[in-house]
């Protein structure tokens, strides 16, 4: 038996970085907006010989448990206490290290095919087991208009709207770590948000103001990454130019 399943990516409307625990990870306030397009293609067999393979269209992509796909049955497998016998195919269209989600993507699609085939874990479960897999695979669980705390794994579901405004993905040919980009925030940068924003990026969704949404959109990460990158402001720039919201 094979299921196949599209992970989708996603966009941040609005990201602030709020603090930083000891454990590393920082706190933040964000909004994550679910995009059907671009999307990874799972493949799962549950009919493969024992244990888990994992297959990419990428070869600089790992091919095994490295894979956050592979990482995700494994943790799967020991927590609901299924003998492994998958194979995972992903076909890759979202660009790696792009803030678009695409291996969280992978990851949460592969631990929803596995519940749906075995239903061994309840919701909570399901979620904490993917909070443990990375700070953006729970949202892949029920994606769609979710505000998000904590490092990410304090989920409200938000009314989404009926139609998004257009959206323009820009992809400049290379990777840009977020992980390099946390490291780099200046103490300046890291400060409490708007405790509403992401409410009213929603309601300006909703209604479909796109000047107001232009207005609220922020990114602290977007900070480390133009000084690394001149290119992407530039980029940024020439759409503000062209006419984009933000």
């Amino acid at each position: 038996m094979i299921s196949k399943s599209a992970g989708g990516c996603k966009i941040n409307w609005f990201l602030k970085v709020t603090g930083k625990r000891p454990d590393g990870y920082h706190t933040l306030v964000t909004l994550f907006q679910y995009l059907d397009f671009p999307s990874d293609e799972i493949a799962l067999d549950f009919s493969a010989p024992p244990g888990i393979r994992v297959h990419c269209d990428r070869e600089d992509l790992p091919q095994d448990l490295d894979n956050l796909a592979g990482r995700a049955a494994l943790a799967y497998a020991r927590a609901a206490g299924v003998e492994a016998s998958w194979h995972i195919s992903i076909r890759k269209q979202v660009p790696a290290a792009a803030g678009l989600g695409g291996g969280s993507a992978d990851a949460g699609t592969v631990l929803r095919l596995l519940n749906g085939h075995y239903g061994r874990l309840e919701p909570d479960a399901l979620t904490a087991l993917a909070a443990g897999l990375g700070a953006d695979v729970p949202f892949f669980l029920a994606p769609g208009l979710v505000r998000a705390e904590g490092i990410g794994d304090k989920l409200t579901f938000l009314p989404p709207p009926e139609r998004l405004p257009e959206i323009l993905i820009v992809f400049p040919g290379f990777p840009a770590s977020a992980k390099w980009a946390y490291g780099r925030l200046a103490p300046e940068r890291i400060a409490p948000a708007a405790p509403d924003v992401p409410e009213r990026l929603a309601r300006a969704l909703a209604a479909g103001d796109v000047a107001a949404v232009g207005e609220l959109m922020h990114n602290d990460l977007e900070y480390a990454l133009f000084e690394k990158f001149p290119l992407l402001e530039i980029l940024r720039e020439e759409l503000l130019r062209l006419g984009r919201c933000g």
